[in-house]
């Protein structure tokens, strides 16, 4: 009888994933049909999986959803960062929004195309690496995103072009009264030899309806270019998203990425990292603030796979009333990954007694001579910090505002864009 509910709840579920028809290049594509065949294979994540341990996801997967559609937007501006010169995507419901986008800093210089749009050599670029990145064989949620694959962006860097100004992926949910809404894309960055661009992804809501959000991307980061990515969270209270995203890092690479989750129900972020080159760098930086019963987990995995690597992790979460933070950090250090050094680090401030987090750094190591760390902190506000700022005239609500400001900034200082950074800033100041 168990294995016929969950049987029906899994069918339930992807019912209201699965795209109506195919849409453009979903008909040329193998990746589409592949997945299409895997899906009746693949299991729901359950209490069993100790890779979800933590994340309990029947609130998410027992509700019936439709595919959504695309819907009427006016004005854009209140969610784009103050001051930041950038071209900008719009995806509404994931679906690409051409009369609300505009590229103009790099059109001469980096290949920005709706996935959707791609057509000859480009097209082709695409079909070469997507799904080369991140496994749709073993994963629901990915198999199911490929069904989607026209929906999302393609960026690509030529060799020795740097791009002269941020893109900013700007995705607007919106859901319906009578039922709630699934929304899927996915995103293909490449950062050819001696290349360089910078990407700030964003999502918001319309409205307070639930949607649920299924995103991928893949980065590939080929030798001596940098791509710096950062990814802005801030849904309603009733929304969700499970995210996957993977990049590999070649020789003398770097590829930074900065996840800041500031809304949502339930979040689910997977982040792989592999250092395949020689001399590669990788920061993965993030920031949950959570309130309410929101639930964020974050999974990430950091393979050293060559010699002569650096990466280093900081999460960081403040979290008050019911709210729950998951962090599970792993660091793979490989036998030939001699010289690696590798930092991982987890603090968190917990400013009620019904909050919550739940952390596991890890360490696998198979090489000997590595420089490795990690490491994990949970508490409450320090009150010895607290009194000074009392006893020098601030009153409590300010002396915990300046006190978490001061926890935040070591993530936000550490974003590359200025405007970026003033807006979280802004944003971290206002939330509690």
């Amino acid at each position: 009888m168990a294995s016929l509910a969950n049987d029906n709840l899994k069918d339930n579920f992807i019912q209201g994933f699965l795209p109506k028809s195919r849409n453009g290049i979903s008909s040329q594509l193998a990746l589409p049909r592949k997945a299409a065949q895997l899906i009746k294979d693949l299991e729901i994540p359950g209490k069993k999986w100790e890779e979800w341990r933590y994340t309990r996801l029947n609130s998410l997967v027992s509700q019936v959803y439709v595919p959504g559609q695309t819907f009427e937007v006016t004005d854009i501006s209140p969610f784009l960062i103050p001051n930041l010169e950038a071209d900008v995507i719009v995806f509404l419901n994931g679906i690409y929004a051409p009369e609300l986008s505009k590229v103009r800093y790099n059109a001469e210089s980096l290949e920005i195309s709706p996935i959707s749009r791609l057509e000859d050599e480009l097209l082709r670029t695409f079909e070469t690496h997507s799904g080369s990145i991140i496994d749709t064989e073993t994963n629901i949620f990915t198999a199911l995103n490929a069904l989607y694959i026209h929906n999302g962006v393609y960026i690509r860097a030529p060799k020795n072009v740097k791009g002269k100004a941020p893109v900013h992926l700007m995705h607007l949910s919106s859901g319906s009264k009578e039922v709630d809404t699934s929304v899927q894309h996915r995103n293909l960055f490449i950062a050819e030899p001696g290349s360089e661009f910078q990407v700030l992804e964003s999502f918001h809501s319309i409205g307070n309806e639930t949607t649920a959000r299924n995103s991928l991307t893949e980065v590939l980061v080929k030798d001596n270019a940098k791509i710096s990515y950062s990814k802005i969270q801030s849904e309603n209270s009733a929304s969700s998203q499970v995210d996957h995203t993977s990049a590999v890092l070649n020789r003398d690479s770097s590829f930074s990425i900065h996840t800041l989750t500031f809304g949502g129900k339930l979040l689910r972020n997977n982040l792989k990292i592999i250092l395949d080159g020689e001399n590669g760098s990788a920061e993965l930086i993030g920031l949950y603030l959570l309130d309410g019963t929101q639930h964020v987990d974050n999974h990430t995995q950091v393979d050293h796979a060559k010699a002569h690597c650096y990466s280093n992790e900081l999460y960081k979460g403040i979290m008050k009333d019911q709210s729950t933070g998951v962090f599970n950090g792993k660091i793979h250090v490989f036998q030939d990954a001699q010289k690696t050094n590798a930092f991982q680090s987890n603090r968190n401030i917990l400013l009620s007694d019904t909050a919550n987090i739940f952390t596991k750094p890890q360490l696998e190591i198979y090489a000997d001579d590595v420089k490795c760390s990690h490491g994990a902190t949970t508490g409450k506000l320090d009150q010895d910090a607290m009194f000074y700022l009392r006893a020098r005239g601030l009153d409590e609500e300010k002396a915990k505002k300046l006190l978490i400001q001061a926890f935040a900034r070591e993530v936000t200082d550490s974003i590359e864009i200025e405007e970026v950074k003033e807006s979280l800033a802004e944003i971290i100041e206002n939330r509690f």
